[in-house]
């Protein structure tokens, strides 16, 4: 911006307040120039404010927050490069509770998610058993992404993990 020197401005002013003043002319003197008919109606306008309400979106199902304390797990062939047998997998905690079961066909890689699992403590070790449909005898997986220090998967309340499996 440019400097303005001090007079000039004040100069300005003065010019500004010597200038002749007009009425500003209000509602209340609008109302005045109405001719007075005491029968007619007077007309009132306004401009009406939009009112925002909530609406439902149809057909729309809220999904309801996940339960803290459950636990979901998949069982999953992808990081060993494996494919399922026919047979059904097992999914046990390491002192022998069952959590979940998957009935898989030959070839499939991945069971999809296993959720709403009660599980014994906050965090616990698995091991998945494979149930041949042949009636040959259990195989115990491998784990490829076993919990730390141990061959074991492991699943925890309040989260969806995905145990990788594989052929021993």
């Amino acid at each position: 911006m440019k400097y303005v020197p001090p007079i000039i401005a004040f100069l300005a002013l003065l010019f500004v307040m010597a200038l002749p003043q007009q009425r500003v002319q209000g509602a209340g003197d609008m109302v005045e120039t109405i001719p007075q008919k005491p029968d007619a109606p007077v007309a009132v306008t306004s401009t009406p404010t939009p009112i925002v309400t909530a609406t439902a979106v149809p057909n729309s199902t809220p999904t309801p927050p996940p339960n803290p304390q459950l636990a979901c797990l998949r069982i999953n062939f992808e990081v060993s490069g494996d494919v399922a047998q026919a047979g059904t997998y097992e999914v046990r905690e390491v002192g022998g509770r069952s959590l979940a079961s998957w009935s898989a066909q030959a070839g499939w890689q991945d069971s999809g998610w296993i959720r709403n699992l009660e599980i014994s403590f906050d965090a616990v070790h698995v091991r998945v058993i494979f149930h041949p449909t042949d009636g040959s005898p259990n195989v115990t997986m491998s784990i490829y992404n076993p919990a730390p220090g141990t061959e074991y998967g492991w699943v925890a309340r309040g989260m969806c993990h995905a145990v990788e499996v594989g052929w021993p």
